[in-house]
């Protein structure tokens, strides 16, 4: 008994008790994601280290912030046998492990963390982040084409839902620690306090930002990077020199930069969700699918091997400047960017839409980046004259092509700033990035993005009257009740004894034989006396005194219904046809039973999509 009291205090004073505790349970979070992230990324450079230099044979490079996770395995000859087979058995090994042990694990992740915010109020699976983070270690370790973020958001995602569950927090609550996970997760593996936190409330919307959790994801961010670089060393994630755009004449190329995003954006997103389709109805058993999506990566980097893996520090190399051209063919310029970006789609797509668990945001800056290249290379010939470099369109391009695809505008300005560690390029960065999201405005790589916070069930409760204001009437209501319906000439009096047996307090009242509506009698207002209820039994009748409330008509909204409840203090209104006939009346209860089912029926739609 001592026991259980001793537990229940111990409870209730860790128990979150406003936005104070909030701030130190983010600060939790973020510390906890950034040693998750610090493993993580230890374990990912190991087994990439080994299967790239000791099985393939290539060298991929690393940007200047894994310098700390290098490990040095002997380069051998390029080995085809490997570079094809290695992401066939790295997709049969993680689809096995995700289909046996997590189905949850598949795909990108931050998809699967938007909707858990949206419609499974910030709860996921509590073994989801450990199967999330072997599965995409074995994926980008054997030469899957995708990004790390997606297991350390996860990581910190499932910290910040664990948490509230053990606090027993409710769902506005817990949502926010999902969140703050997030960006834990993201600020660490990017090294970009604000920009994990930005992307993190960002992410979850198309047109609009999760502005409720925004301190916590910074603080949860900040601390997160603050834990990760202590373990990993500082500095940004890649090494640039200093750059401020000063020629006003390279604005124009960063114009069609955007153009290009949006335009290479679109048929990234198109063909992943086609290429997601094709393997969700294909009736094969799911652990082989991410094999079969190996075979196309495997045969696409038996030509470009440059699209194994994440690609960061491929990008690297181009942001100091090295020279390079095509692994097998000797390309470079104009048209080995344009080659690399398309077969990076592609490659991305068949690893992480076949079922397998990579994350998007990663090859979403290598594609954007490689477009920058396209761009910048392309203009270095036509106008030589203009002094054009190369690294600041593949860095604008990283960001501009993110926000595209994510609609995420700001996350992509942000966050690259971030990973360079100066905010020089901010100019042109939202110069592109508004252009790719401005046109971008009816797609998104993220399937459970919903529009703004007025379609999120997770904000229903607070946009209760914009919810009321799209359902209609005759959407859940075909018939209506009659019993609080009385006659014009009723008296008063008698009104008065039918109450109780009714149950009512608000009367609708009609007239004669087809029921014409007239008015609304409220027996909380117009109370009898029981002295006087003998000198006016046939003196009033409910005509008198009825108050002439408006009636709704079947192309009415909830939302109107509910502002005329509040506007006349009644408790139920009159439904009407076009020739003014009572069909009956609607109550508060009413509206409220139609609204919880629109909001359950919203739910369910959009988690089955």
């Amino acid at each position: 008994m001592y026991m259980l009291i001793a537990k229940q205090k111990i409870r209730s004073y860790l128990s979150i008790q406003g936005p104070r505790s909030i701030y130190v349970y983010s600060l939790l979070i973020g510390v906890l994601s950034g040693i998750g992230a610090y493993g993580f990324n230890l374990m990912l450079s190991l087994a990439e280290g080994f299967s790239f230099h000791r099985l393939v044979g290539y060298e991929t490079g690393l940007p200047k912030g894994d310098v700390h996770f290098s490990f040095s395995f002997p380069l051998t000859s390029f080995n085809y046998l490997w570079v094809f087979f290695l992401p066939v058995l790295g997709g049969l090994i993680s689809g096995w492990i995700i289909y046996r042990f997590c189905p949850e694990a598949a795909g990108g992740g931050t998809d699967a963390l938007i909707r858990a915010f949206h419609f499974n109020e910030g709860k996921i699976p509590k073994q989801l982040p450990f199967f999330k983070a072997v599965a995409t270690m074995i994926t980008l370790g054997s030469g899957g084409s995708g990004g790390k973020e997606g297991p350390t958001a996860h990581i910190g995602a499932g910290f910040g839902s664990l948490l509230g569950e053990l606090l027993g927090v409710g769902a506005r609550a817990r949502r926010t620690l999902l969140l703050a996970g997030t960006a834990g997760g993201l600020g660490a593996i990017f090294r970009a306090p604000l920009g994990g936190a930005i992307t993190a409330v960002e992410m979850v919307y198309k047109e609009d930002i999760e502005s409720d959790s925004l301190v916590p994801c910074i603080l949860s961010s900040v601390s997160a990077y603050l834990t990760f670089t202590s373990l990993a060393g500082s500095g940004s994630v890649f090494s640039v020199e200093d750059y401020t755009l000063r020629d006003y004449r390279h604005i124009p190329f960063y114009v069609c930069l955007g153009l290009f995003s949006f335009a290479f954006g679109f048929i990234f997103v198109r063909f992943y969700h086609w290429i997601r389709e094709r393997f969700q109805n294909w009736n094969i058993p799911n652990y082989l699918k991410p094999a079969v999506g190996g075979v196309f990566v495997g045969s696409i980097a038996l030509i470009f091997p440059e699209i194994l893996g994440s690609g960061f520090g491929f990008l690297q190399k181009f942001i100091t400047g090295e020279e390079i051209k095509s692994y097998h063919f000797g390309l470079s310029g104009p048209v080995f960017f344009l080659l690399i970006a398309l077969m990076k789609i592609l490659s991305t797509s068949f690893t992480v839409a076949s079922g397998g668990s990579a994350g998007l945001l990663g090859p979403s800056f290598f594609i954007g980046g490689m477009l920058g290249g396209f761009v910048s290379s392309l203009a270095q010939i036509l106008f030589p004259e203009l002094g054009i470099l190369i690294f600041p369109f593949i860095l604008v391009g990283m960001g501009s092509f993110f926000a595209g695809v994510a609609r995420a505008p700001i996350a992509g300005m942000i966050m690259v700033c971030d990973m360079i560690g100066s905010y020089n390029l901010l100019p042109p960065l939202m110069i592109v990035s508004v252009i790719a999201a401005i046109l971008s405005n009816k797609m998104s790589i993220y399937k459970h993005q919903v529009q703004n916070r007025f379609f999120s069930p997770s904000h229903h409760w607070d946009m209760n009257q914009d919810i009321m204001d799209r359902i209609t009437i005759d959407k859940h209501f075909s018939e209506f009740r009659k019993f609080a319906m009385i006659q014009a000439s009723t008296p008063l009096t008698e009104l008065h004894t039918k109450a109780p047996g009714i149950q009512a307090s608000d009367f609708i009242v009609v007239e004669g034989e087809k029921e014409t509506y007239l008015g609304i009698v409220s027996l909380r207002k117009a109370r009898i006396q029981p002295e006087d209820e003998a000198y006016l039994v046939h003196l009033i009748t409910c005509s008198e005194i009825c108050e002439e409330v408006p009636a709704l008509k079947a192309k009415d909204t909830l939302g109107k219904g509910l502002r005329l409840m509040l506007q006349y203090d009644v408790d139920k209104l009159a439904m009407v046809d076009e020739d003014n006939r009572c069909l009956g009346y609607l109550r508060y209860l009413d509206f409220f039973n139609a609204y919880q089912e629109e909001i359950r029926l919203y739910s369910r739609k959009s988690s089955e999509n």
